[in-house]
């Protein structure tokens, strides 16, 4: 209402003079000023009706909100009095939960004892049947489930049992290689490490036979001459000098700039100083 005076009071000045006499009007600017005005009159109406419908909303969202809160106390009050109704029991409860878990745990301890005793004994039944194995010559099977498909991963797994001394190791690697990639590239570097370790243990025959098969499957391969001597060495550590100075002779002159032509050159002349341990 206050507003609405305001603007009456600005619209009366509208006809004031700056020299403060009243201006003169005609009927019809009169008629004008009264419609103005009557139109400013409608919009403070309106203003109003606005503002008192937004009072309304808030009130009753401030009366919704009380209520909910109201709600919420009582909810909290009755949790409260259940709680602490309840707090005895559900310590007991507790208590017997916890006996009954400390008496798992003492079970489970058992059986992990248990357990680590079977797996030591098992560990030590293993190595005994591996270290058996071995000393009969004999090559146990890995487990290929533990076997890098990659077939470089698995390449250098067969490197290192090599390097490692892990014979037996070497040959159950390599035939599983073998039989999974046999095209691969480095495929003939495999099957040489299977011969070499047969040498390595200074089974001399069991080498041959995997070197000579070497020179059927690959027969163009880089490490032809690399063979030739381990096959001239594996001869002339069984006697028989023979065969071993034709494979010498082969790698001098077919393979001369191998660095395997100066060493079969000096496994020659050993021979020559060790005739006594030729038997061909």
């Amino acid at each position: 209402m206050i507003q609405k005076n305001i603007i009456i009071v600005i619209a009366f000045m509208w006809i004031l003079p700056a020299s403060g006499c009243f201006w003169v009007t005609t009927k019809s600017e009169g008629e004008e000023i009264k419609q103005d005005i009557q139109h400013i009159h409608d919009k403070l109406d309106k203003f109003e009706q606005d503002l008192k419908k937004e009072r309304m909303h808030l009130t009753e969202m401030i009366g919704r909100a009380r209520t909910e809160v109201e709600k919420l106390e009582e909810t909290l009050n009755r949790a409260t009095r259940v709680l602490s109704r309840n707090s005895a029991d559900f310590g007991a409860e507790m208590e017997n939960l916890k006996e009954k878990l400390r008496n798992i745990d003492g079970a489970l301890a058992e059986l992990r004892h248990g357990a680590e005793q079977s797996d030591e004994a098992l560990r030590q039944a293993h190595n005994q049947m591996r270290d058996f194995a071995v000393a009969a010559g004999v090559d146990l099977p890995v487990d290929e489930a533990k076997v890098p498909q990659n077939a470089n991963e698995h390449m250098q797994l067969i490197s290192k049992a090599y390097g490692d001394g892990r014979y037996s190791e070497v040959r159950s690697l390599a035939k599983v290689f073998l039989d999974r990639h046999p095209t691969h590239g480095k495929a003939d570097d495999v099957f040489v490490l299977m011969g070499k370790s047969y040498l390595a243990q200074k089974r001399w025959a069991k080498g041959l036979g995997v070197l000579r098969d070497f020179t059927e499957r690959y027969p163009k391969s880089a490490l032809t001459p690399e063979v030739l001597y381990e096959m001239a060495r594996a001869f002339f550590a069984l006697g028989d000098c023979t065969d071993a100075r034709i494979l010498v002779d082969t790698v001098t002159s077919r393979y001369r700039r191998s660095p395997f032509a100066a060493k079969s050159t000096q496994l020659g002349k050993q021979m020559k100083r060790e005739r006594g341990r030729c038997t061909s």
